[in-house]
């Protein structure tokens, strides 16, 4: 076995357990929203247009992240970087489209009832502002393919909080519901760490850039939704 494993490029074998966590994201994605459905928490039947369109974009933005990193394990780059340039059109989209959804969510009181309407509106902006930054730094520095590939990692990482606010019993945690959604963020990044460390004997710094990110939208939301603007605007919208 071991013998066989050295013969594989050290290059396909990392980005192998890349295209490997681009499953694992996916499959927490798709399985939380789609637990959330199942349980009858949610009326699918009954989501107005736009709901559907945003659940279209972001399952076709996660599919295409999992197909972008299938290519690059299997060496296809020039296939690669032209569906990158669809995937950043496509998170052009996804911005606006996840502000309205938002936005209209609570104006038609369809939160979840997990997250009271200041905290849900702070979410679904630090979220945004945080794949907005992580995801121009990727593409910045494309060229660059050890800081890319783990910038994108992290860029999907810092977008599945609410898949994992539907897997996980928030009713129940009460005050530190918020927490372990970040954590279960966090522990996309420590796994990436961890593999860092064993393949490379050193965690990369973009792994520092996208924690913290991470960690800085985590907990910033109960902060931002306590300030006067954000309850205002709840309240509004709300009314």
């Amino acid at each position: 076995m071991d013998a066989a494993a050295s013969t594989v490029p050290a290059s396909a074998r990392d980005n192998g357990f890349y295209l490997g966590m681009a499953v694992a994201i996916a499959a927490t994605v798709i399985g939380g929203f789609g637990s959330f459905a199942f349980r009858g928490l949610v009326d699918v039947s009954r989501a107005p247009y736009w709901v559907h369109v945003h659940a279209a974009v972001f399952v076709s933005w996660t599919l295409l992240f999992v197909t972008q990193n299938a290519l690059a394990h299997r060496q296809s780059i020039a296939l690669h970087r032209r569906l990158g340039w669809v995937a950043v059109g496509m998170a052009t989209a996804m911005v606006p489209l996840g502000a309205f959804a938002a936005v209209m969510a609570v104006a038609l009181d369809r939160v979840p009832p997990f997250f009271t309407m200041p905290i849900f509106l702070a979410l679904s902006a630090l979220e945004l502002i945080a794949f907005v930054a992580l995801l121009t730094a990727a593409v910045r520095l494309r060229r660059r393919m050890e800081w890319h590939k783990r910038l994108m990692l992290c860029t999907m990482i810092s977008i599945i909080g609410p898949a994992f606010g539907r897997i996980l019993p928030m009713p129940l945690l009460g005050p530190w519901a918020g927490l372990a959604v970040m954590g279960g963020q966090l522990l996309f990044v420590a796994v990436a760490i961890a593999h860092d460390l064993v393949s490379r004997g050193r965690v990369h710094p973009a792994y520092g850039v996208g924690a913290a990110v991470i960690l800085a939208e985590g907990l910033a939301v109960p902060l931002l939704a306590a300030t006067p603007p954000f309850l205002w605007l709840a309240s509004a919208l709300a009314g």
